[in-house]
């Protein structure tokens, strides 16, 4: 007998849609790609700070001759931009020219060592700085030693920002040309508390943008003493007159033993703060006078 299988058909089967998934970079692939574009950046600017230097990459072997525009090139972007620097300096002196105060003439020695290093100087900010020495220099010839424009060479920007806000906190004393930074007093024991600390009333400079490393930078340009200084005792019967920024206010101790706190300007830094006028630094003038009233009459 034949026997006959049937077979059952199956249901066919729904097509599957295969999606192609979005593959998304990891964070190592990404901060590749971030080091690698820093990297090019990089590379640009030094490309770039060095062709204005007239400078190019070394490549392979080159000849003599090759060698020889190249230092050409060099040194005529060199000069051209030493020229370019005297120029903006003598601009921004003829800007800041001022009334002659005296007949005589600028020591040619001076002038032509202003020249030499003047020329080195590309910040706007410094060239204005320089173009001013300059005009009253020849106003009022003596004014600046070469020896303060060979540490005024040294100064950086962020230097002479600095050395802005020390002198926007100096003050000058009544017949002194020498600015000072007062920033407190001591009180000295008397007789009857012969076993007690000097008391100190001192401001944070800090809080004025003049912190500790700050000052150790002027001390190291040679702009401010070494260490701070303390005056001698007051009298107690002397008014005392200082000036800052413009504002005049007098001091008067109420007792003995004390003495004033400050930093004081070398004879550099008193020629450099000529230079500069601004207004006092908010608030300092305030706790100053605050300070000092606990034991000066202060008006």
């Amino acid at each position: 007998m034949k026997i006959e299988t049937t077979h059952t058909a199956q249901p066919a089967l729904p097509a599957t849609k295969v999606e192609a998934k979005q593959v998304r970079p990891t964070d190592t692939e990404n901060n590749k790609a971030a080091e690698i574009t820093g990297t090019h950046q990089m590379r640009s600017r030094m490309l770039q700070w060095f062709a204005r230097a007239g400078i190019t990459p070394a490549s392979g072997l080159v000849s003599d001759k090759d060698i020889g525009k190249r230092i050409s090139r060099h040194q005529y972007m060199k000069a051209q931009r030493k020229l370019k620097n005297l120029e903006a300096i003598l601009n921004l002196a003829l800007d800041y020219s001022l009334d002659q105060g005296s007949t005589d003439d600028v020591d040619a020695d001076w002038f032509f060592n202003f020249v030499d290093l003047a020329e080195d100087i590309h910040s706007p900010a410094m060239q204005e700085l320089w173009g001013k020495i300059f005009s009253v220099e020849v106003g009022h010839p003596g004014t600046f030693s070469l020896r303060t424009l060979e540490v005024l060479k040294r100064l950086t920007q962020r230097d002479a920002q600095i050395f802005k806000i020390a002198v926007s906190l100096s003050s000058r004393k009544k017949g002194e040309n020498t600015p000072r930074i007062v920033f407190g007093y001591n009180q000295k024991p008397s007789m009857l508390s012969l076993f007690r600390l000097p008391t100190n009333h001192h401001l944070n400079l800090a809080v004025y943008g003049l912190a500790y490393p700050s000052l150790l930078s002027l001390m190291d340009m040679g702009l401010i003493y070494n260490t701070e200084i303390e005056s001698g005792e007051l009298n107690l019967s002397a008014r005392h007159q200082y000036r800052c920024a413009g504002q005049t206010f007098h001091i008067a101790p109420k007792s003995r033993g004390l003495t004033l706190n400050y930093y004081k300007f070398t004879a550099t830094g008193a020629e450099l703060a000529k230079l500069i006028h601004g207004k006092a630094k908010s608030g300092y003038l305030d706790e100053l006078k605050q300070v000092l009233t606990i034991g000066f009459e202060v008006t």
